[in-house]
């Protein structure tokens, strides 16, 4: 392929000149006919916006979805049983991860009371064991004659005798009234 090129004089003569077309049979072609058969046509000039506004899908276009009655009835059962299979799962995780928590805290709680328990116990054995010394002190002190503590005899010991029965009937509050009803016969003593 031969390729011809025109020299600057010759744009301004063009306008006036009608482009010479070339014979048929000819082996001369213009430099910009060459370059358009390579790259193919030459598009307009769009801006990015418009570039972007091509691209688009346009939005009426409605994907139709297929009937749910045309699937089989065994593929429904098995998507039943997924489903219900998928609930009793997440079902099943939260009762066994709420059982676990509950018995996490429930071992902390009893390892706490447990402590608390022990923390007692310490201070019962100590109450105990002061409460034994101070036995033992007085003791000691009792025994001491500069205290003026004497050992019991049992010619000291005195007896009371008991009172007479008073003669005058015992009257009840009126409010202890319903009391001694409700206790249903029940004989309380009087007093010490």
């Amino acid at each position: 392929m031969t390729a011809a090129i025109r020299s600057p004089d010759s744009r301004r003569s063009r306008s006036t000149r009608k482009p010479a077309s070339a014979p048929a049979n000819s082996k001369v072609t213009s430099i910009a006919r060459a370059r358009r058969a390579k790259t193919g046509p030459v598009l307009p000039n769009y801006s990015p916006a418009d570039a972007q506004a091509i691209a688009r899908p346009s939005p009426s276009v409605v994907k139709v979805l297929p009937d749910r009655q045309q699937q089989p009835m065994w593929l429904l059962s098995l998507l039943r049983v997924q489903r219900a299979s998928s609930a009793a799962a997440v079902l099943l995780l939260g009762g066994a991860l709420t059982l676990y928590g509950l018995t996490v805290y429930s071992e902390q709680r009893w390892s706490q009371e447990y402590q608390k328990l022990e923390t007692l116990r310490r201070g019962e054995q100590q109450l105990s064991a002061a409460s034994e010394v101070l036995k033992h002190q007085l003791a000691k002190e009792a025994q001491n004659p500069e205290t003026g503590l004497t050992p019991q005899k049992p010619a000291d010991t005195i007896f009371l005798s008991p009172a007479p029965p008073s003669r005058s009937p015992v009257t009840a509050a009126p409010n202890s009234e319903p009391a001694l009803k409700n206790r249903a016969g029940v004989e309380t003593p009087l007093g010490y």
